[in-house]
Parts: C-alpha cells; sequence; structure tokens
C-alpha cells in the first residue's frame, strides 16, 4: 500500500459541486503532524466570508473566455442585465447535474445556460476547473517564497458523486486535463468517500438520551452509513472499519438527485403560487439582481430552519418583486394570500416583509426529504444484513435541522452525527485522500461490467435477427453481453478484473484490437442490447504487427481496478512487447 501514498510536496483538491464549490489544500509535512489542517480558500460574498462559491459561470460572448465566477460572476451579470447588454453573454448555474442525467454523455454534449443559449459542457467545465486551478496556485504564490513547480509538486484531486457512472468520471477527468492539470497526477475522489476517510481522523460526538455529550469511536468492525447530502445529489454508501483502521465499502454507492436544489424549487414554485407566474417571470428579467439575492437570503434560512425551537421564519420580500406584483394586479398581497391554499400559514407584515409558518417552511423540504428517508429504510430495516450503528451526515444539505432531525426521528436506533462545518468535509476528505488512498481497501460495484462478443451462431439458441454472416463463410451471434466484473461484487485495490490471453482483431486488414466495453444494472443480462444495458466505451489495443495473419496477430490484455479507475495493460503476445492501450468513455 505504500505506493498508494503521495510524495508530494502538497495535495490540492477541487470540490466542484451543484450549487457551491471551491478549493483547499494541505502540505505534506503538514499532513504528516496534523492531517487535518487543511487550509480552505475564503470568498467574499458581498455581506461576509464564505469558504464556498455558488458555481455559477459568467462566459463572454465569445464562448472561450471565462469572465467571472461565484459571487463575483452573479454580481457581473447583475450588472449586464441591468444595462440590457447580457443578451450575448453566456450565465450557468447548477449545470453540474447534467452529467448526472446524461447516461449517453460525449465530448460533444452540449448544456444550456439561464437563458437557453447552448455551450459544450466540456468547456464550461474545464473553464471552471482552469479558474479554480489557477486562483489556488495564484494564492499559493503569495504565501510561498521559495520557487515551487506547480506541475512536479501538486498532486491534484477532483471530487465527483460515487453515484455518478464511469462515462461522468472520465468527463470530469478529461475536463481537468483540457484545464491544464496533467493526468498522471490527477486523482478522481468519490464524495461520499472522501467524507468518510475525514472524519476518521476527526472526534465524532452524540448526544445520548439523558444529554450528555460523548465520543463515538468507530471502532474496528463498526458499519456506518455516509449520507453525503450535497445541493444536486445525495450520496449514500456503507462503511465497515477494519482491523488496520482502514475502511471496506459494503454496499455499492447509492442515492439520486434529492438535494438542496429540490428545496430551492419548491420555494420558488411556493412564490410563483403567490405573486403568479407572469409577475414572477418579469421580477427575474428585470430585477436579476434582487433575484439572486432573495435566493441568497433563501440560502441561510434554508440551513437555520428547524422543526423545533422556532415557530415561524419571516422573509424580506425585495421591494422590486413587490412593486412589480402591484403594478400587473392592482391588488394588495395580503387580498391574494388570503384566495391561495397558504393563507392560514402566512402573514404579510407592513412593507414588504412576510411571515411563515414553519409547517409551511417544512414543506418545501418534504419531497428531498421524503426520498431520502425512503431511501435509507431500507438500509435500516435490515439491520442483519447491513449492521449499521451510525449514520454520518455530511455536505452543505445535511447542515439543514429539518433533514438531520428527520433521519434521527425515523431512525432512532443510529447514531447520527453531523460534523462541525459539514459543507467542508467533502474538500477536506478530498485533500486526506490525494495524501495517502489507501484508507479505502475494498469497493462494492455498482454496475455490472462485460464486453460485446460475437461468437459462433448456435442454432435454437441464439436469436435469428442476431445472426450475422462473413463473406468467409463465417456465421456469429451479435452483441452477445459477456460479464467480466459483476453487481456487487467487492474489489481490492489493485485486483485484475479480467484478463484475456489471446485476442485478435476481428477484420483481416486491422492492425488493432477493439472490444466494446458495456454496464448493465443486473447481473443476468445476456445481450448488450438488452434494457439494461448501456454502452461505456470502446478499449483499444494498439500497434499489431500487420505482417502476421490474422489469427497470430495476437494481443494479451488486463483490466486493472485501481482507486475509482479501470486501468488497462496489453503486450504483443508473441514479442512480448508493451503495446498501446487505453478505453475510450467519450467517443
Amino acid at each position: 500500500m505504500a505506493s498508494l501514498q503521495s510524495h508530494k510536496l502538497l495535495v490540492a483538491a477541487i470540490d466542484f459541486g451543484t450549487t457551491f464549490s471551491s478549493w483547499g489544500y494541505s502540505f505534506k509535512y503538514d499532513y504528516d503532524k496534523e492531517p487535518t489542517k487543511v487550509f480552505v480558500k475564503q470568498w467574499n460574498s458581498g455581506v461576509g466570508i464564505s469558504s464556498k462559491a455558488p458555481t455559477t459561470v459568467l462566459i463572454r460572448p465569445d464562448r472561450k473566455t471565462l469572465h467571472a465566477f461565484g459571487y463575483d460572476a452573479e454580481d457581473k451579470y447583475t450588472i449586464l442585465a441591468q444595462n440590457n447588454e447580457h443578451k450575448d453573454w453566456y450565465y450557468f448555474r447548477r449545470f453540474k447535474m447534467a452529467l448526472f442525467k446524461d447516461r449517453n454523455l460525449r465530448r460533444l454534449t452540449q448544456i444550456e445556460d439561464e437563458s437557453g443559449k447552448k455551450m459544450l459542457a466540456m468547456k464550461v467545465i474545464s473553464l471552471v476547473i482552469r479558474y479554480l486551478k489557477d486562483d489556488l496556485q495564484q494564492q499559493l504564490t503569495s504565501k510561498i517564497t521559495s520557487a515551487i513547480s506547480f506541475e512536479e509538486e501538486i498532486q491534484w484531486v477532483i471530487t465527483v458523486p460515487a453515484i455518478w457512472n464511469d462515462k461522468a468520471r472520465s468527463f470530469m477527468r478529461e475536463a481537468a486535463i483540457e484545464a491544464g492539470i496533467r493526468n498522471d497526477p490527477l486523482l478522481i475522489a468519490l464524495e461520499p468517500e472522501a467524507a468518510s476517510i475525514y472524519c476518521r481522523h476527526i472526534p465524532l460526538e452524540a448526544k445520548s438520551s439523558d444529554g450528555r455529550t460523548s465520543i463515538v469511536p468507530l471502532s474496528p468492525g463498526t458499519r456506518y452509513i455516509v449520507v453525503d447530502a450535497g445541493g444536486g445529489t445525495v450520496d449514500i454508501t456503507i462503511h465497515e472499519v477494519m482491523e488496520d483502521g482502514n475502511l471496506k465499502e459494503i454496499h455499492k454507492a447509492t442515492g439520486g438527485a434529492w438535494g438542496g436544489q429540490e428545496v430551492d424549487e419548491a420555494f420558488k414554485q411556493f412564490l410563483i403560487k403567490i405573486f403568479g407566474s407572469p409577475v414572477f417571470q418579469k421580477f427575474k428579467m428585470n430585477a436579476i439582481e434582487d433575484y439572486i439575492g432573495l435566493f441568497r437570503d433563501f440560502e441561510v434560512k434554508k440551513r437555520i430552519s428547524s422543526p423545533d425551537g422556532i415557530d415561524y421564519l419571516t422573509f424580506t420580500l425585495p421591494l422590486s418583486l413587490v412593486e412589480i406584483f402591484q403594478s400587473e394586479t392592482e391588488e394588495t398581497l395580503t387580498d391574494v394570500i388570503n384566495q391561495t391554499p397558504f393563507a392560514a400559514n402566512i402573514k404579510a407584515l407592513k412593507g414588504n416583509k412576510l411571515r411563515l409558518d414553519i409547517s409551511l417552511v417544512r414543506t418545501f423540504f418534504n419531497p428531498a426529504v421524503r426520498s431520502v428517508l425512503e431511501h435509507l429504510q431500507a438500509f435500516y430495516d435490515n439491520y442483519d444484513k447491513y449492521g449499521i450503528s451510525v449514520a454520518l451526515l455530511v455536505g452543505g444539505f445535511s447542515e439543514s435541522p429539518i433533514l438531520s432531525c428527520a433521519i434521527k426521528d425515523n431512525f432512532p436506533s443510529w447514531k447520527v452525527l453531523v460534523p462541525h462545518d459539514a459543507g467542508l468535509v467533502v474538500l477536506k476528505g478530498a485533500v486526506l485522500y490525494g495524501h495517502d488512498q489507501s484508507t479505502i481497501v475494498y469497493r462494492v460495484a455498482r454496475y455490472t461490467y462485460g464486453r460485446n462478443l460475437n461468437p459462433p451462431f448456435i442454432d435454437g439458441k441464439h436469436p435469428v435477427e442476431k445472426l450475422k454472416l462473413y463473406e468467409d463463410g463465417r456465421r456469429r451471434c451479435r452483441h452477445v453481453f459477456k460479464a467480466f466484473l459483476e453487481e456487487g461484487s467487492l474489489i481490492k485495490h489493485g485486483q485484475i478484473v479480467l484478463k484475456e490471453k489471446r485476442y485478435h482483431p476481428a477484420e483481416h486488414e486491422d492492425d488493432s484490437v477493439s472490444i466494446l466495453i458495456y454496464a448493465s444494472t443486473k447481473k443476468d443480462a445476456q445481450y448488450t442490447t438488452d434494457e439494461s444495458c448501456f454502452y461505456l466505451g470502446n478499449l483499444r489495443v494498439g500497434g499489431l504487427d500487420m505482417s502476421l495473419p490474422r489469427e497470430e496477430r495476437t494481443a494479451e490484455f488486463t483490466i486493472t481496478h485501481e482507486s475509482t479507475n479501470l486501468n488497462i495493460h496489453a503486450i504483443n503476445t508473441k514479442s512480448r512487447q508493451e503495446l498501446e492501450a487505453s478505453i475510450d468513455l467519450l467517443d
């Protein structure tokens, strides 16, 4: 495992989130003394300092230049909109979810900005990563007096949700490379794993039934569930502490799009029901600064909303929204509220304030919280199989008391722990992962992986529509799915998951072996055309000797599972020389 420990001068991590992003780093000598000593970027929000910035980007009309990021992007876009100069600019918010939703992700996949204009997703994401990378390096340059080679001395780490498929992870890696990060010192860290690693280094506190606070030791044999509740997704994984203190995953990563932005959307729909869609759209178009400010304020309220201790929350509405409403409807806010189903739970105060009962605020959380609870229930009900005793809540959404209290109430035998600065746990854990990747010893395969084969066609066994006839008389069955790694399998770092000793080209004129790799959500897929299957990419081994007959033009290759990657190694069967080998997941 020693080879999994970084010897770089420092580790730098980028936590690229759906709603918020940031970067952090630590030097090796600090890590060796105190692993949790991680420096995190401090962003100026205009009204205070924040450890994360909105994942918002403003790109110039040339579609090549990032003009601003984060709070700065929101503010500068506001100025452009006020001067009616924004129409040719590209303004993206919360665009990371496009990678999660698109199973057929490609390099040419496009995403839409807030006004519907399209750009290549690869370009947008690489611009953001480049900005964060350059910002980190500038800060380092200002702090370090001695010369440092950023290429040679930095181990880079980028976080991704564990429930992303291999294509999305590969997409993020390529975007980072396009942003100027070299491939060889780049690691992809799974968000709940990073959180779990960090929490192994900090004291975790829990209050018992008598109100006392005690340290909860995650001793060997302890099984705990990590609920990484971010802005876009909720990532769930289960770890067991091994005898040596390292971790073993005991269930594949699961989850869904139940993050904090679901709460934001519910709040937005509530406002539309109050003010009407035409008024709200006009407000968004004509008063973008106030629109952004309204949701910034809601983000703060969302994190302090609690089912206990307070009876209501007061929201200050932008005057521009109230004025547009009055001019468009010629009604008072009180009259309109009284006509809605929310009348008993809302009170319009003097000026531009709304007082909402906490019971109404909770309804904004209900869809997301309900999805999380339903998903966790299966793990809770099956203690004999999973043996979970602790629930570890991390991510920005976990800082909401409504979510954490719901989990505590519904799963009383779990010790529910929310670490201090839960929104930074993934980022700091990614830095720790960069220093030492040996902590996660075993992972569980999320899919069944296999290759596309064309074996000899067998009458009566294979469907007639799968028959392929070659000019030389060969009869083959197309699209046969041959699994080499089964969903749910426990995989150790460095484990060989596929080894082929003789593989020759399909056609006489080929100088390379091409193998189509597929994945399936089921264990028993038979054909790559099955509904459960989806295409991952093309494994290609090139450089074969064309002077040899096709049957002798053979290669041997292995696929090895290393951390979060599948690595390919190939050699010429006859000469034993190494061959070019790669797997393209985005072709």
